[in-house]
């Protein structure tokens, strides 16, 4: 079909602009530059802000982890300490119960294998002394000749005993004695003679020798808290506190009694003098009273190395709980708390076992 002459075609394209073109210019301003730099600037302080929440979360995790490794250090060795107490003395408990008592768990002679030093309130740590033989023989070893003041020791055995031990002569009579070996030779078939310190007592053929090991080593051991370090002490040598692990708040312990004479433990007592198992009352007790005690409960509470600015808010504690609805009435629960100041607190884990006397219980004389 042929367009009408004059009327433009729909399909035609505009002709080409004679003259040059103008190009419009393109560039930032400056407040397109400051909106940059305030959006950067935005963007960081989020990502720090990020950055510092998860390193203090990290920190926290991992301090709170030290602080339960260290807890749970703590109750290990403590538990193997107490699972110790009486090895070796078990078997001469009847013998040592002849011993007269005297009041420092240090002097002592008599049954004691593990005693708990009171500290005087719920937030005041206890303190645990171990008593233990060393020796490789458990049972004592019994006198074949009367021996008098100054005259070496003529026992039943072929071995047990070495130069440097510690021994303790026993008589059916009250006499208890501590010396130290000197010499061991063989006084015959079955026999040794044990020369010793010398001793200014007359001890019959009834006697008895019980061998704590090497004199240089702790038969008697206390553990206690000092400074936030849990430490022992060879109070038999009278050795100085050696710390074995630091951040350790508190620790509370408490003995498992069997109260009724069944033989299986029924209650929880502490070393007050309210239940009746105080220091003093136990350095005296006749053995019936000892062979009670079945157990340990040990409570220990770790701290972090450092405190935490975030914790302004006191850590209320709570050790030997139980399943009870109405926990006021659990046995021999304890609780208190630890104040925090406004620069921070410590952050702490609490953690508690049960360790049962065995040697106590198992290697006693029937």
């Amino acid at each position: 079909m042929i367009a009408r002459r004059g009327r433009r075609s729909p399909f035609r394209l505009p002709a080409a602009p004679t003259g040059k073109l103008r190009r419009r210019g393109h560039g930032v301003t400056l407040i397109d530059v400051l909106v940059g730099l305030c959006i950067a600037i935005f963007t960081i302080a989020v990502a720090y802000q990020a950055f510092v929440l998860l390193q203090a979360l990290r920190f926290n995790a991992a301090a709170a982890a030290d602080a339960h490794g260290n807890g749970a250090f703590a109750l290990s060795a403590l538990g193997i300490q107490a699972g110790n107490a009486g090895a070796g003395l078990g078997s001469a408990a009847r013998w040592l119960d002849s011993c007269s008592p005297t009041a420092d768990i240090m002097t002592t002679l008599r049954p004691v294998v593990a005693l708990i030093i009171d500290g005087g309130a719920p937030d005041r740590p206890d303190s645990l002394v171990v008593r233990q033989s060393l020796a490789p023989g458990a049972a004592p070893a019994a006198f074949i000749t009367a021996a008098p003041a100054g005259s070496a020791f003529r026992v039943q055995g072929v071995g047990g005993f070495a130069v440097g031990d510690r021994v303790i002569a026993i008589s059916r009579t009250g006499t208890c004695v501590t010396s130290a070996v000197t010499g061991v030779a063989s006084g015959g078939p079955g026999m040794l003679d044990i020369s010793h310190a010398p001793l200014a007592v007359d001890l019959p053929v009834t006697s008895v020798l019980l061998n704590l090991g090497p004199a240089a080593r702790a038969s008697t051991a206390r553990y206690d808290i000092a400074s936030g370090n849990l430490r022992s002490t060879d109070v038999t040598n009278g050795d100085a506190p050696n710390p074995l692990i630091s951040n350790i708040a508190h620790l509370k312990l408490q003995y498992g009694i069997d109260s009724d004479g069944d033989g299986t433990l029924d209650a929880w007592v502490g070393a007050d003098s309210s239940g009746g198992f105080d220091g003093a009352t136990l350095l005296a007790a006749p053995l019936a009273t000892l062979e009670r005690i079945k157990a340990l409960r040990i409570g220990v509470i770790a701290r972090t190395e450092r405190p935490d600015r975030s914790r302004t808010d006191a850590y209320r504690w709570v050790l030997f709980d139980c399943e009870l609805d109405d926990k006021r009435a659990c046995p021999g629960r304890l609780e208190g708390t630890i104040a925090a100041t406004s620069s921070g607190g410590y952050r702490y884990r609490a953690l508690e076992t049960v360790v049962a006397l065995r040697n106590a219980t198992w290697n006693r004389n029937p």
